[in-house]
């Protein structure tokens, strides 16, 4: 089985949200060699700063690199130009009020807090929206002229992001700033959100039991994803164990 040598991972649900499992995925990683150790990236929704402070109240490592809000912006300590680079590779042009204005008199959506909000993220409630929904958001947006990709999940929250931009989008481009190929690589999600990154052609996936029906969905039938019976971080333990890291629980 091919070594791997990165591990990306969402927070909420997948690594995070029960503290004793966060303590056993800590366990688990420090023991892994130095040496071999993978790469710990966390590929989040949240906001970089929002993640960094998030992890600091948890069991859970500090991470290697923070992918956040869905794939719009990502930071490495060790390779701090990775920002700005990442930064600029995303298509310019991508205006969050010429969103609000085209979806103005819509009144099935709600803006999400600034909290949730950046240049490059435009964010909104939108409960049980259905295909037929979403698409008349694309043609909308589309109308205006604004090339954007929608990113909806968890029957809620629905991220307009610029045009090709998501998660797996942002892996991807990482992989490349680091000489990886997407067989090196491990991810794990439990929601829609995460989807891009199991697309990946090549990377190995790790779906939470706990993962929403959306998310595991994808893992039938496709042999590079394993669908765990764990929970949150202790699927995640299982997972990786599966893909040939570390130990799986008794």
């Amino acid at each position: 089985m091919r070594r791997v040598r990165l591990f990306c991972s969402d927070i909420d649900g997948t690594l995070a949200g029960n503290r004793d499992a966060e303590a056993r995925f800590r366990a688990m990683w420090q023991n892994l060699p130095a040496d071999t150790r993978p790469l710990l990236v966390l590929n989040s929704g949240r906001l970089i700063d929002d993640q960094k402070a998030f992890i600091a109240t948890t069991a859970l490592p500090k991470p290697d690199i923070y992918i956040g809000g869905v794939g719009t912006m990502l930071y490495h300590e060790k390779q701090p130009s990775h920002a700005e680079l990442y930064s600029r590779s995303i298509v310019a042009g991508f205006d969050r009020e010429r969103i609000a204005v085209a979806l103005s008199d819509l009144t099935e959506i709600t803006v999400q807090p600034d909290a949730y909000q950046h240049a490059q993220k435009s964010s909104w409630y939108l409960h049980d929206a259905d295909a037929a929904m979403l698409s008349a958001i694309e043609e909308r947006l589309a109308s205006a002229g604004i090339a954007a990709r929608l990113v909806y999940s968890s029957n809620r929250d629905l991220d307009i992001l610029p045009d090709g931009v998501d998660k797996g989008a942002a892996l991807s481009w990482l992989c490349r700033q680091l000489g990886l190929s997407h067989d090196d690589v491990v991810v794990a999600g439990d929601t829609n959100n995460d989807r891009s990154m199991f697309e990946l052609p090549g990377v190995r996936g790790i779906v939470v039991g706990n993962a929403l029906p959306e998310l595991k969905a994808i893992a039938k039938d496709r042999p590079d994803t394993y669908l765990a019976g764990g929970h949150m971080a202790d699927g995640v333990i299982e997972g990786l164990a599966h893909w040939g890291l570390g130990k799986e629980l008794p």
